[in-house]
């Protein structure tokens, strides 16, 4: 028996309402929270390019050029005990590469996927104190072939922060991430320094920013470290001219560089980034060869980007 479509209409109508209502509730909650909360985006997309670099370590001098298309959502709830804060967030990124000469690295026009689930859960302590703690399964492949237990990614954090005026907060934790390629177990640092019309934030490994507040303009600078292990399963010709499998591949980076952003309306933000990527590398892992690292040289980077952000907390 069919289905009506308007049956079909209708119920991705009402899934559609429904994201849009939590959303705009997710809205009014963070505007309502303290100022950590100022910091957490909504939704948002971006693209980032990477204009053709050269592989340092190949044989064959190759260029490399990669682009990377992400896009995350964040829909926070306050649970019953009224203090505790959960939020549900998703993750999409896709990057793709190209490279001039395809030979010994079968890097080209292969596509790197990752889609990850965030549940994170912020909970007030005593004497200003926070605790926030994150899950985050990861999907991690090409998916050339049918999703294998390589494919899945955990990372995870855990942090305490303490509040010692409206304008420093620190803290510290521990994370399991791969950020930096294989997952390992590494320390977190947090340290956050606000003025009325600026801010510097330090939250590693991930990033270190610092924020110039002109009105509904921001300038600042940034640097920032990004990455991950694919599940890749495809075929590369080694110098031997033999076909041999490569399994996983390593991809990591660090931008550095200015950054702008334009608050349109209460919760629409236009970002524009742009710099040197440095620190670039890529590994390939293969059950018939060592493991082979290349690095790819500095060279200049830009971000297009738009976001839904909480309104402006009202100052009295």
């Amino acid at each position: 028996m069919s289905i009506p479509i308007h049956y079909i209409k209708n119920y991705f109508k009402m899934r559609s309402y429904k994201l849009l209502w939590n959303i705009v509730c997710g809205l009014l909650l963070l505007s309502s929270l303290p100022t950590w909360s100022q910091d957490l985006q909504l939704a948002g997309i971006s693209f980032t390019r990477f204009p053709g670099a050269q592989i340092t370590d190949s044989p064959l001098d190759q260029e490399v050029e990669v682009n990377e298309y992400n896009f995350f959502l964040n829909l926070p709830k306050r649970l019953k005990n009224e203090k505790t804060i959960l939020i549900n967030g998703l993750q999409y990124r896709l990057v793709t590469t190209f490279t001039d000469n395809n030979l010994n690295l079968g890097l080209d026009e292969q596509h790197l996927h990752l889609i990850g689930y965030r549940v994170m859960a912020f909970h007030p302590l005593a004497n200003n104190w926070s605790a926030l703690v994150s899950l985050n399964p990861t999907l991690s492949s090409t998916f050339n072939t049918a999703l294998e237990w390589d494919d899945f990614l955990f990372n995870g954090l855990l942090q305490f922060v303490k509040k010692k005026s409206d304008r420093l907060s620190y803290g510290g934790g521990i994370a399991f991430t791969s950020r930096f390629g294989e997952p390992i177990l590494i320390p977190t640092l947090q340290l956050t320094i606000r003025s009325e019309n600026s801010k510097f934030q330090v939250l590693l490994p991930r990033n270190i920013t610092y924020d110039r507040f002109f009105g509904r303009f921001t300038a600042g600078l940034q640097m920032a470290a990004s990455g991950s292990r694919y599940n890749v399963n495809y075929s590369r010709t080694n110098f031997l001219n033999a076909t041999e499998p490569v399994d996983k591949l390593v991809y990591t980076r660090v931008i550095i560089g200015p950054s702008l952003s334009y608050r349109i309306g209460k919760v629409i933000q236009l970002e524009a980034s742009g710099g040197v990527s440095v620190a670039r590398r890529v590994e390939l892992q293969g059950s018939l060869f060592d493991d082979d690292n290349y690095d790819i040289a500095n060279s200049q980077y830009f971000r297009f980007g738009i976001a839904i952000i909480p309104p402006e907390k009202e100052t009295n």
